[in-house]
């Protein structure tokens, strides 16, 4: 898999990336992270036709398509559902664009297979496969090993690098036209991709919840400097058996210097850390 910095995330990859002539271009979205999803793409379509499938209809998740993603095929660099998407969700990491290496049909019906995946015989587990972050992983490191190329490349923001990444697989190949099967299986790789994710997901919220005094003393002010530290003191923490938020939150203060006539740990944490059973 080739990742490369594409753009500064506060502006469009296409300023940087060239439309495809030939090739769909679709924004997936999450719904875990937009309220109201299906509302919202029509409030930015102002209106207008527009293209987008609810992913968990006509699947067994249905009940829940209030959280389902969404993929929306856009019309071009100027789409209205883009330039809305790119004002507000790109920066929080609330979806991502992928280029289609085949039609918009046969892409839709790859995405809903990776929907979920089988942990264990009989038990599978909703994949939050509209996240950048988990997509860049599960998608993008997978592009070349796929049978079905349905996916011919990514275009992902990241919150920590500010940046967008082009993701696409290091050479063209040709794929099967075979479906893929309903789900995923759970494997290694997998495995590791879902507890990275977890990982950087805990760390964006503890870092949300920091004073700007501990940010510094991380290597702060802007995340993409303080992360590196932040990342290697939540891993210590786990190590030293920190299994809840405030644990690791406990364990990050008393690895920093302390701050003279405070109690960083009181004042820092917010109300679900300190509510946490």
């Amino acid at each position: 898999m080739n990742q490369d910095y594409c753009c500064p995330i506060s502006g469009s990859p296409f300023t940087h990336v060239h439309w495809p002539d030939h090739h769909p271009v679709g924004l997936v979205m999450d719904g875990v992270a937009i309220p109201g999803l299906g509302e919202q793409i029509y409030q930015w379509g102002g209106g207008q036709p527009f293209n987008a499938e609810c992913l968990y209809v006509a699947t067994r998740w249905e009940a829940v398509s209030d959280l389902s993603p969404w993929l929306v095929w856009l019309s071009g660099p100027e789409d209205p559902v883009l330039e809305g998407f790119l004002e507000q969700g790109a920066v929080k990491e609330q979806g991502y664009l992928l280029v289609s290496a085949t039609d918009r049909a046969t892409c839709t019906r790859w995405m809903r297979s990776h929907l979920q995946v089988e942990m264990s015989p009989g038990c599978d587990e909703l994949v939050r496969i509209a996240h950048p972050a988990l997509a860049r992983t599960v998608i993008g490191g997978n592009l070349p090993r796929f049978p079905t190329r349905a996916v011919d490349r990514l275009i992902v923001p990241d919150r920590i690098s500010e940046q967008w990444h082009l993701i696409e697989p290091p050479a063209v190949q040709s794929g099967s036209t075979v479906d893929q099967p309903g789900k995923m299986m759970a494997a290694p790789d997998l495995s590791s991709a879902f507890e990275a994710f977890d990982r950087r997901k805990d760390a964006l919220q503890i870092w949300n919840s920091l004073e700007q005094s501990v940010r510094n003393q991380l290597g702060g002010p802007e995340l993409r400097d303080a992360y590196p530290a932040l990342g290697k003191t939540l891993e210590e923490a786990r190590g030293s058996g920190c299994n809840s938020l405030r644990e690791v939150m406990q364990f990050l203060f008393a690895t920093l210097p302390q701050r003279a006539d405070s109690n960083p740990v009181t004042e820092t944490a917010p109300h679900w850390i300190k509510d946490e059973q």
